[in-house]
């Protein structure tokens, strides 16, 4: 602080008081272990009432018209560069451990029949996003309101203003070229730690969203706290506007805070805790299943067992100030080097002992656990399994959540809903039919050998074909490029496949006296005649719409091959004009189920797989093995049914056999019980003959 000599001593002794005051809170900031990160090391919640600022480091005061940053505010206090590297905010960085499989970013678009399944990690037949030309603004665009911020969201560097220079010859565009026009009006979408420890009810997680929707990235924070209102949206800004010119300034969002959160030292209360609540987790882990009738009513299932009981997602999903959220997965390699085996199903219920015989049976020495309490079981309280009768073959087979895990199983896989696919918690009227269309539980091995349920999805996306390999193209230019080829306005799949049929078509079907009546008044028979012209209408109208997509993609990006890829499905131009057939390709991978583990919602005992005994597993109708998923996607053809011992690798006869063996079991036990005990008799009886006979001797 400067201040002129000439000022007055008192105003000099003030000034001197406020330096070594702030002096004294920078070293209140400084925690034991020299870290200049502040921390209370005491269970008791900390109150938040602090100064906010904005990107440019000024104080946030209640006439500012700027949205404060988590990163200037939270970052005095708190590492946000190492926050930055946690699980949920790493996904883009090259250096992350890619992790057992999740769930992927679906790009959805149903103006196209677009589901793609995209990540930045090496996980199975995903696509990388940068491989298909999609940038790092157009993925924040079109996920941000489930993305935590950091990351993927923050602005890429650009040396001296200027977008970097691809390498002649290089067809990939440059993040910082492909994106300059956008970002620094949008601003970066910093990690918003509230959405995680904001109190619930205090935050907005829909306000946030819809400031994203508005590509308002840097106001997000700001709106979803409830301390302001913002006036604008960067989507109404022209591309290609100049953020340093004056009217374009004049455009970009104003905030107008509310004069009533600040305290008399311009301080606001920020209501936060230490260990994030259920809800925010819920906003992006939640999933509804769908069946027949459409999406399952939540009050006709059973919440989580554990969740039940009192516990909360953190006590097993647990983190330090490096983000590393605990997946609590078999086998879980943390990034801390801890072993968080007694965080895992077996871990926590059987004891690390257990686990560590079961996946280290040939060692001599056991690796160690530090996070285990002399390597007992039972951990928060969790109960001992009895598994009166199991055969310890099924824990070298099955997973935990085989038996326990995810919605019963029933004759076909249930549809699924996510809040990540689906945008679960958002307002909407939602069918069940929506893409993209995911499937689950399928029973599937895993890395480690062993079975477990899985959510599904086929992609569905339009791509170049180049010597049998298929190359994605990028969404938006998909849409831009066949929006008038293909005409949809908002449902691909109803509005090619299923349209109205006309006065011609309906007195085809139903003949001149009926085809004016009503619907309702259809005998099953009309209703099934026009049902037929309908399918056949629409696959006509497919085979036109999308024989002129793929020839506008062709003229327009100068590709030789464009094919349409649904339910593992390619179609290509037909042999003649307005329509398409079906192609075999030898890459299947990019066309194959895109699958992730499963666990939750956890199943009580009473309701495992295997309770009412053998024969519900081991049965030609047992669902772990019978139960049956097919392809489905936004195309005409949807994929035949497959059974869950196909995808195990298990050979149908020895299936079949080992089954016979399970359905008489009951029986041969009773035989061979009753033939020991004939034979124990018999025994007993010519023993006391015998000695009767060596007595009268």
């Amino acid at each position: 602080m400067f201040l002129p000599h000439s000022s007055p001593p008192t105003l000099r002794f003030l000034a001197c008081i406020a330096v070594l005051a702030l002096a004294g809170a920078s070293s209140r900031l400084t925690a034991a272990d020299g870290s200049k990160f502040a921390h209370s090391d005491g269970d008791a919640r900390f109150l938040h009432q602090i100064h906010l600022y904005d990107a440019n480091n000024r104080r946030i005061e209640p006439d500012s018209t700027t949205p404060y940053s988590s990163m200037k505010t939270c970052g005095r206090c708190h590492d946000y560069e190492t926050i930055s590297h946690g699980w949920h905010f790493n996904a883009f960085l090259p250096e992350s451990a890619d992790g057992r499989e999740g769930e992927p970013w679906i790009w959805t678009d149903p103006r196209t029949g677009t589901q793609l399944p995209l990540s930045y990690r090496d996980w199975k037949q995903t696509f990388d996003p940068r491989q298909i030309g999609i940038d790092q603004w157009a993925m924040v665009r079109q996920f941000g309101g489930r993305i935590p911020g950091g990351g993927l969201g923050h602005a890429p560097e650009q040396e001296d203003d200027k977008p970097a220079e691809a390498d002649e010859g290089d067809a990939e565009t440059t993040e910082a070229d492909a994106t300059a026009s956008r970002w620094p009006l949008s601003g970066s979408l910093e990690i918003d730690c509230l959405a995680c420890h904001g109190v619930s009810g205090s935050y907005d997680f829909n306000a946030r969203r819809d400031q994203i929707a508005e590509e308002n990235f840097a106001w997000a924070a700001t709106a979803a706290l409830k301390i302001a209102t913002i006036d604008g949206q960067v989507s109404r800004i022209k591309e290609g506007s100049d953020p340093e010119d004056e009217a374009t300034q004049e455009k970009l969002p104003k905030v107008s805070y509310d004069a009533s959160r600040f305290a008399t030292d311009g301080t606001v209360f920020v209501d936060l805790v230490r260990q994030p609540q259920n809800n925010a987790c819920y906003q992006c882990h939640s999933n509804r299943t769908v069946d027949e009738s459409g999406i399952q009513s939540r009050w006709t299932h059973d919440e989580d067992v554990h969740l039940r009981a009192g516990m909360a997602c953190i006590d097993c999903h647990r983190n330090g100030i490096d983000h590393h959220i605990v997946r609590a997965f078999p086998g879980e390699a943390h990034p801390s080097g801890k072993d968080m085996v007694t965080l895992s199903c077996a871990g926590c219920h059987l004891g690390a002992d257990f686990v560590d015989e079961l996946q280290h049976a040939s060692d001599d020495e056991p690796e160690s656990h530090p996070y285990a309490t002399d390597q007992l079981a039972g951990r928060l309280g969790s109960p001992h399994p009895a598994h009166a009768g199991l055969p310890p073959l099924h824990f070298e087979k099955l997973s935990c959540t085989a038996c326990h895990g995810g919605p019963l199983p029933r004759d076909q896989a249930l549809g699924i809903m996510t809040s990540l696919a689906h945008s679960l918690g958002e307002k909407g009227h939602r069918t069940g039919t929506e893409l993209p269309r995911i499937a689950g539980p399928v029973y599937a091995k895993g890395d480690d050998g062993r079975v477990y349920p899985h959510r599904v999805v086929w992609p569905a996306y339009w791509a170049s074909l180049v010597d049998g390999k298929l190359q994605p193209l990028d969404p938006d230019s998909v849409y831009e490029i066949t929006r008038r080829a293909l005409r949809v306005r908002s449902d691909f799949t109803s509005e090619l496949l299923s349209p109205k049929l006309g006065s011609s078509e309906l007195k085809e079907a139903l003949g001149e006296d009926r085809y004016r009546t009503k619907a309702d008044e259809w005998t099953d028979e009309e209703a099934a005649k026009v049902e037929a012209a309908t399918k056949a209408a629409g696959e006509q109208l497919f085979g036109e719409k999308v024989f002129a997509a793929i020839a506008a993609l062709e003229e327009e990006l100068g590709l030789a091959q464009v094919v349409y890829v649904s339910s593992g499905v390619v179609y290509a131009s037909g042999d003649e004009e307005d329509t398409v057939k079906k192609i075999e390709v030898s890459d299947e991978d990019s066309i194959d189920m895109v699958r992730w583990p499963m666990a939750h919602n956890v199943r009580p005992a009473g309701w495992s797989l295997g309770i009412t005994g053998c024969v519900e597993c081991h049965s030609d109708t047992g669902k772990i093995f019978a139960s049956t998923v097919a392809a489905t996607g936004p195309g005409p053809d949807q994929g035949e049914p497959v059974a869950m011992f196909t995808l195990q690798g298990i050979d149908a006869d020895q299936r079949l056999t080992w089954n016979e063996l399970f359905t008489g079991r009951a029986s041969f036990k009773i035989i061979v019980a009753t033939s020991i005990t004939v034979l124990t008799i018999t025994l007993l009886l010519a023993a006391g003959m015998w000695v009767g006979r060596l007595g009268r001797a």
